[in-house]
Parts: C-alpha cells; sequence; structure tokens
C-alpha cells in the first residue's frame, strides 16, 4: 500500500521504497553493468557527479566514502556506501548506506530473470529522521530516473512505511 507523504511526516518512521524496472537485455548483462561505478555515473548523468568513486567494480566488504552534487548546487560530503553483500550467482548486490542527515540508507538491488525478461528491483530502506518522507520521495525519482536513462521498458515504484 503506498502512503501518502503527510502520512509520513506524522510517523517518521523509517520507510522502503522500491522500484522494479524490466529489460530486454540478459540478467547476467544487466547485473554486470549494475556494478560498475562507470555506469551509475552514466545513468545519474545531469543529475549527480561523485567525488571519490573507484574506477573499480564494487568489491564485497568495501567501503567507498563519497561527495555527491546533485544539480550542481548543492553537495552531500561523506555519503558512505558499504558493500555488505555481493551474489554474482544470486544476482543480489547490498550496500549499507549513510550519509549527513541520513541514518540508513540500506539497498539491496536484485536482478532476475522473470518470464523471459530481466527485472531489477531496487528496495531501499531509509531512515532519516524528520528527513525521511522526502528523502524517500527523492529515492523514489532518483532510483526510476536511473532506470529511465537506462532505458527499461517498464518502471514501477512503491514507497511504504516499515
Amino acid at each position: 500500500m503506498t502512503v501518502g507523504i503527510f502520512g509520513f511526516l506524522k510517523k517518521r518512521s523509517p520507510c522502503v521504497v522500491e522500484v522494479i524496472a524490466i529489460y530486454e537485455e540478459p540478467a547476467d548483462q544487466v547485473f554486470e553493468g549494475a556494478l560498475r561505478f562507470s555506469e551509475m555515473i552514466e545513468a545519474m548523468s545531469g543529475l549527480a557527479v561523485y567525488k571519490g568513486l573507484p574506477d573499480e567494480a564494487v568489491q564485497e566488504g568495501a567501503t567507498y566514502v563519497v561527495d555527491v552534487t546533485f544539480w550542481k548546487l548543492f553537495t552531500v560530503k561523506g555519503h558512505t556506501m558499504h558493500i555488505e553483500l555481493l551474489d554474482r550467482a544470486g544476482r543480489i548486490l547490498q550496500s549499507r548506506e549513510h550519509a549527513p542527515g541520513i541514518r540508513r540508507w540500506d539497498h539491496t538491488l536484485s536482478v532476475q530473470t522473470r518470464d523471459g525478461l530481466t527485472e531489477w528491483r531496487d528496495a531501499v530502506l531509509i531512515d532519516a529522521g524528520w528527513r525521511t518522507p522526502f528523502m524517500a520521495r527523492f529515492a523514489t525519482y532518483l532510483y526510476r530516473r536511473r532506470h529511465k536513462h537506462r532505458k527499461a521498458l517498464s518502471i514501477t515504484s512503491d514507497l511504504r512505511p516499515v
């Protein structure tokens, strides 16, 4: 069930953003692309610029600390991404992230084959205190935009309290 932004303002509880995108390309190819920071940078072009990301692909157990500038207007310094799990066989990536003003941004990315197509699912648990409803709406916009840039066949999203 989707809850309006004012419902979140009353509770200020963590929420989950889920975005599902469908692609024609094979699941292994889509997942390998998701592991490259260069692919994320490209998908975020025009919205965000990252400073501090490595050239190599995501590594399990690694922690990356980056500065992210949105729309050339404001910068989030010290966004921390810890890669908790990288399961190539299962095509699952889990990161535990946080930044100033965001206690938790726990992201699970899963790429699976469904009905002959590829389903990329982003599930993000967000806890940013009173900022949670705004960050959740922004996360929904951000992940939908990434998939639109990647030319997904379809994109659906849901936002719900925990």
